[in-house]
């Protein structure tokens, strides 16, 4: 019996309009640079710049940073030794007015992919999402869809995206304090 390398059944697969069943988020949950459970407030500075710092989000922390356009809000949770253990990039400013230009960093894209291969991004669809994701973990609100992933080492780590009129207008990565 001949065997045919998988990649071609794939290829004919989706060329042919078959379904491929998608496999389990399996990857480290991150965004702008920023890997939850692994990356500390330090390299965030290093990556976005100062933000604004708020000392009461999570155990040790957290910062906002606006982007450049002033269109979105990145937000990062500390946990223990800094880590950060949340990312929250959302539509729209949720800082103060007096805080908006501290705030702004030229490197936060919130834009930027997220998901299989990154192709989900703020504004992404829900048909979009659940093309890329599959179905959403049983549970999930019917604006509130979130996704673990399969693959973890010592912290469960998952997402939640946020649907407003059936777009994605926040994703919140989580790596939950222990």
């Amino acid at each position: 019996m001949k065997r045919i390398p998988l990649l071609i059944i794939l290829v004919a697969s989706t060329v042919m309009g078959g379904e491929i069943p998608l496999s389990p988020v399996c990857w480290p949950v991150n965004f702008a640079g920023i890997t939850l459970g692994v990356t500390t407030d330090s390299e965030v500075q290093r990556l976005l710049g100062n933000g604004i710092f708020h000392k009461d989000a999570g155990d040790t922390g957290g910062r906002y940073f606006v982007d450049s356009k002033r269109t979105a809000t990145l937000h990062t949770v500390n946990y223990t030794d800094t880590v950060v253990g949340e990312v929250t990039v959302q539509e729209g400013i949720a800082v103060k007015p007096t805080e908006v230009r501290a705030a702004t960093s030229k490197w936060f894209n919130p834009q930027q992919g997220f998901g299989n291969w990154h192709a989900l991004h703020i504004g992404s669809t829900k048909d979009e999402v659940k093309k890329n994701l599959g179905d959403p973990v049983k549970g999930s609100a019917l604006d509130a869809w979130r996704y673990d992933s399969s693959c973890v080492c010592e912290l469960e780590v998952f997402f939640t995206v946020y649907f407003k009129k059936d777009r994605i207008w926040k994703v919140v990565f989580s790596a939950p304090a222990g």
